[in-house]
């Protein structure tokens, strides 16, 4: 066989697992130590369009914005018929995503809806839906209710990230995962990925100036502008991950020190807490009490000791220290508002300096 027909059956074979771009391409050949350009890419590809002749399978190519091409193996055998069992996939698909995302794109889901009952109107797809939306729901408790704008802030954070453009942040509202106190916009910002995390669908990337890693729920953003200025995400998505490995949750860490934190559960809290995720370093052990001794290895944070507080009497810090004092200290600072009847004022204990 030769070298070209190797490629082809290569490119061929990427192609069966999901649409690709030259782009996406490049990055697929350098991953496998291929040398290949992009130049050859758009010849192999062209070839495949052109002679590809497979039952039930045919190569198509379209052009998106600013005539990016991707191209995507189309399959023209009959479908399977959806089952109630595919249907509730979806429903519960549709009705677990945040409420800002659904409220926002109302039309889009309606057109999949619409494009499922044509597709399977054999499958009583439309009946299937109506008992689901009575059976499953979401109480939205924790999620964004203002949308103004708010499709528009994803629709154009997604785009920034697929075609890696900087985006100038002018203004930010309030600080919701610590943002530390030196930190003033106007900023370029570099978007890597789009994080959800309780309830809130935030946009996280680095600043350009200072490099610092900056994690925004999207309704902080008031004020941005869009950039056609480019720049290389490949070192900056390491970055974000090795950084978030650091914290627990989302929120910026108060130092930049990893401790071994240990939190003590009572029996029923802990019987609940050990089976859920909270971090990639969780690990439990059961006492001789019945209670849960919870391991964690992350920095200290505002998200941290939020969480603890939540837990009200049915939990205790071990360790370390630090953590320990910062929960006491905060606790007699509520202590103190009440007592003393003291008006209330913004506060950021946990804020990095």
């Amino acid at each position: 066989m030769s070298e070209k027909s190797k490629r082809l059956m290569m490119i061929y074979s990427r192609l069966k697992s999901g649409p690709v771009t030259i782009e996406m391409l490049s990055n697929w050949a350098k991953k496998n130590d291929l040398q290949i350009s992009s130049r050859t890419f758009y010849r192999d590809l062209y070839d495949l369009e052109n002679s590809l002749i497979l039952p039930n399978e045919r190569l198509v190519v379209s052009v998106g914005e600013k005539n990016r091409k991707t191209w995507k193996i189309e399959y023209i055998n009959k479908e399977e018929p959806l089952t109630e069992f595919d249907i509730n996939s979806y429903i519960l698909f549709q009705n677990f995503l945040p409420q800002p995302v659904v409220s926002s794109r109302r039309d889009s889901l309606g057109k999949i809806v619409r494009l499922f009952y044509q597709q399977y109107s054999k499958s009583q797809f439309e009946k299937f839906v109506d008992v689901a939306k009575m059976q499953i729901k979401a109480t939205h408790f924790y999620e964004g209710s203002s949308f103004t704008d708010y499709h528009k802030i994803l629709d154009d954070c997604i785009w920034s990230i697929q075609n890696k453009r900087q985006i100038e942040l002018i203004s930010i509202n309030y600080d919701y995962t610590s943002i530390s106190s030196d930190v003033r916009f106007p900023q370029v910002f570099l978007p890597i990925q789009i994080l959800y995390h309780r309830g809130v669908v935030h946009i996280s990337g680095n600043l350009k100036e200072s490099n610092q890693l900056l994690i925004l729920g999207l309704e902080q953003i008031s004020k941005y502008k869009l950039t056609n200025d480019p720049f290389d995400n490949s070192s900056y998505l390491h970055h974000l991950e090795t950084e978030l490995s650091r914290r627990f949750g989302i929120t910026q860490n108060i130092n930049n020190e990893v401790y071994d934190i240990e939190l003590e559960f009572t029996e029923r809290t802990g019987t609940f807490v050990h089976k859920q995720f909270w971090d990639e370093t969780q690990r439990f052990e059961r006492l001789e009490n019945g209670n849960f001794l919870m391991h964690l290895n992350c920095g200290i944070n505002r998200e941290l000791i939020g969480w603890i507080f939540q837990w009200m009497s049915n939990v205790t810090v071990i360790k370390p220290e630090i953590l320990k004092e910062l929960v006491i200290e905060k606790h007699r600072e509520i202590v103190q508002i009440y007592e003393d009847d003291i008006e209330l004022v913004s506060n950021n204990s946990f804020r990095p300096a």
